[in-house]
């Protein structure tokens, strides 16, 4: 819990304002609506007189005890206010069995000392930024360390971040991603401003890192600005594909090795942007689904990124709760994993019915995982729409392939939970099909891998720019297959 004090002198500003250009950044995943509550701060003096957001979201013991909507808060004069998280110590497997551990300062000293080509390679996701030192020279991964995405401060999805870029915040944006950036560039031992980055992301990502306009992004027929390989400045922007499929597939595609395969592969990202990937050497099908951040924690009541006290694995026997939180810490919140297992767990005790719908005892109120972490009705139909989504999504490249189940050799799960994903759970709620269990193979950040190969290979630049530009997109809001799936994926399945 921070503290953060300042003096205005009397102007009239947004708390959420005045908190970015001071460092502090929250997760708004409403875009600064006022709806979701997530910027709940609590005013130790100063508090601004309670607003519709406040009466909406807060208790009147909450609103007496001096908490307000923070993105709707007006302040004035002097303010003191307590930070209740900032999400800053997120914890995200970032590769194929690589776990986060920041550079101690012998191996960076050492890799200073032994080579002349050190690079970062970053993965910008909408939620999480992932970054690792790569000794190019002597081929070598030195540390890889994580990070919020700071951005979320201006909305959970790409959709409100684009909308923000063009409402003027674009220079903003492009400050707070080159923030995180230098910041992930210290926790590695190494000078920002001197160190090569090579860049993985969705297209959106790395339209706002290079400060590119966002208007053609979000508007039919949804056109991005530049998404080859390029050197922008310090940084090599690696190629995307589409507005919707970006950077982050196409290194996910060369990390799992499906575009050198014989066998049909999949490739799904259980990211904000549910981007999907199906094929082999001969032909790659691509596609994007909105997800929601859902499965990242984001637009859940209680939802967290994987910090320290997240819960990460329920049981529930008998109406008896158990639970797992990252480090063993109190509960903070519930992220991804700790999502998909808490659903499993309701519709297998018959607290949710296949529909969506709580049990009347819980329907008002929520269902208590821990102190202070509940699960609501409204979480449940935000997990419903995510799963739906992903799923349809993977039904209709699967169709659109000419394939089905039985010809499909394996299913790579890419997101920021790494492999700490339960696949039966998964299948159990529908997300993925039953038959695909066996078939699975959790690989983490897929997007950062693939990049820190191309690193490592600077040869790969012919397989990059060969699937950038031969992988064909479907486009689901023209496909009557998808809308069909995506009805009876609503459904959860009988456990």
């Amino acid at each position: 819990m921070d503290i953060f004090c300042k003096d205005i002198a009397g102007a009239k500003l947004n708390l959420m304002g005045i908190l970015r250009e001071n460092g502090v950044f929250f997760s708004m995943p409403c875009g600064g609506n006022g709806t979701c509550g997530k910027c709940r701060v609590r005013f130790i003096f100063g508090a601004p007189k309670a607003n519709e957001a406040d009466k909406n979201i807060l208790t009147e013991k909450e609103i007496a005890d001096g908490w307000r909507v923070g993105c709707k808060a007006v302040v004035t004069g002097e303010f003191a206010i307590e930070i209740p998280s900032k999400e800053d110590d997120i914890a995200v497997e970032t590769g194929f069995g690589n776990e986060e551990k920041s550079g101690d300062s012998t191996s960076v000293e050492r890799a200073k000392e032994t080579s002349d080509n050190l690079v970062i390679v970053a993965d910008i996701g909408t939620t999480t930024i992932a970054a690792t030192l790569v000794d190019c020279e002597n081929n070598k991964q030195i540390a890889t360390v994580t990070s919020v995405n700071h951005q979320r401060s201006f909305g959970a999805d790409v959709i409100s971040r684009i909308q923000a870029s063009n409402n003027g915040a674009k220079e903003l944006l492009k400050k707070s991603v080159e923030d995180d950036l230098r910041h992930l560039a210290s926790k590695l031992g190494v000078d920002f401003d001197n160190t090569k980055m090579i860049i993985s992301g969705n297209t959106t990502m790395e339209h706002l890192l290079q400060g590119l306009p966002c208007d053609t992004l979000g508007v039919s027929p949804y056109t991005p600005v530049d998404i080859s390989l390029h050197e922008f400045g310090k940084y090599i922007i690696l190629p995307g594909i589409s507005t919707f499929v970006g950077a982050d597939i196409v290194s996910g595609i060369i990390a799992c090795g499906m575009d050198e395969s014989d066998k049909i592969n999949v490739l799904i990202d259980l990211g904000t942007n549910g981007e999907m990937a199906i094929g082999n050497k001969d032909r790659i099908l691509v596609t994007s689904t909105a997800a929601g951040p859902a499965f990242e924690g984001g637009n859940i009541s209680c939802g967290v990124a994987g910090i320290p006290g997240a819960v990460d694995s329920v049981t529930i026997n008998d109406g008896n709760v158990s639970y797992t939180t990252i480090g063993n810490e109190k509960p903070a919140g519930i992220c991804g994993t700790g999502v998909i297992e808490i659903m499993y767990e309701l519709i297998s005790n018959e607290i949710v019915d296949e529909t969506g719908l709580m049990d009347d005892e819980y329907f008002d109120d929520g269902f208590e995982i821990a102190a202070g972490c509940i699960f609501t009705e409204k979480d449940v139909r935000e997990v419903q729409l995510a799963k739906a989504a992903i799923r349809a999504g993977l039904e209709t490249l699967i169709e659109e392939f000419g394939t089905d189940y039985k010809s499909i050799n394996k299913i790579y799960i890419a997101g920021g939970f790494g492999r700490k994903i339960n696949l039966n759970k998964a299948a159990g709620i529908g997300l993925i099909p039953e038959e695909f269990v066996d078939k699975c193979e959790a690989v983490g950040n897929s997007s950062l891998e693939g990049a820190v190969m191309f690193a490592a290979d600077t040869g790969l630049k012919e397989r990059f720019c060969k699937i950038s530009k031969q992988a064909q997109e479907i486009s689901l809001a023209e496909s009557a297959s998808f809308n069909d799936y995506y009805m009876d994926h609503m459904f959860f399945p009988e456990v």
